[in-house]
């Protein structure tokens, strides 16, 4: 009896040692394949999240899939600090394997990215800053219409970009909200790495945090 139980002790070790370096080499091609297919410098975190992971192979499909990437480019912005969460996400053993060059998909996405300060100033008009201002933008600088100041709200387009539009705008100390057009301007993000659709915008001490999602997405491929 003792002999049987070291047995399946021994069994159920050797399988938590299997399982683990299975997940272990797929979060590994997972992130190489995301690092190529986004011409990245550095390879993605990711991790394959559920256990047991070897069930999940056995059926092809993986309860969720996370995936941090630390910078990118989008539309020629730079990108900072991309977490994605995957559901519902299909692969192939032998695509986890490198044996394949399929896509590794997911039925839905949710993620979150960060555009810095510094990117966003690139993109104002000559002589306009801009900062954060509890939930918006402040928006304060010289032009040629004189000095100005005021705040700005934020927006996305449908094709994912940004928009800031000033408001509460003052030139020279005087209410001007008719030249606020002037000083409108979209940040062009468009759709992210990961496939992921920008969909929300707010304010941090750090930059823009955009929300994003994605549904029936392939963010992975070989």
């Amino acid at each position: 009896m003792r002999k049987f139980v070291v047995a399946i002790v021994c069994l159920v070790l050797v399988l938590l040692v299997i399982d683990r370096a299975g997940e272990f080499i797929a979060e590994r091609e997972i992130g190489t394949r995301v690092q190529s297919a986004y011409s990245l410098s550095v390879r993605p975190h990711v991790t394959v999240r559920g256990f047991p992971f070897l069930t999940q192979v056995a059926s092809g499909h993986y309860q969720e899939i996370d995936v941090s990437i630390s910078q990118a480019t989008a539309d020629g912005i730079q990108v900072h600090d991309i977490d994605a969460r995957f559901t519902g996400v299909h692969a192939s053993l032998s695509l986890l394997l490198g044996q394949d060059s399929g896509s590794v998909t997911a039925d839905h996405a949710t993620g979150t990215a960060l555009i810095p300060f510094s990117q966003v100033q690139q993109r104002l008009p000559k002589g306009i800053k801009i900062g954060p201002d509890g939930s918006g933008l402040r928006v304060a600088g010289t032009t040629a219409y004189g000095s100005i100041r005021g705040t700005a709200r934020l927006g996305v387009t449908r094709s994912g970009g940004i928009t800031v539009t000033p408001e509460h705008l003052l030139v020279a100390g005087i209410s001007a909200g008719s030249l606020a057009s002037h000083f409108t301007f979209t940040i062009p993000v468009g759709v992210l790495p990961l496939h992921l659709t920008v969909t929300g915008v707010h304010v941090t001490s750090g930059g823009l945090v955009l929300a994003a999602t994605g549904r029936n997405v392939e963010f992975a491929s070989g």
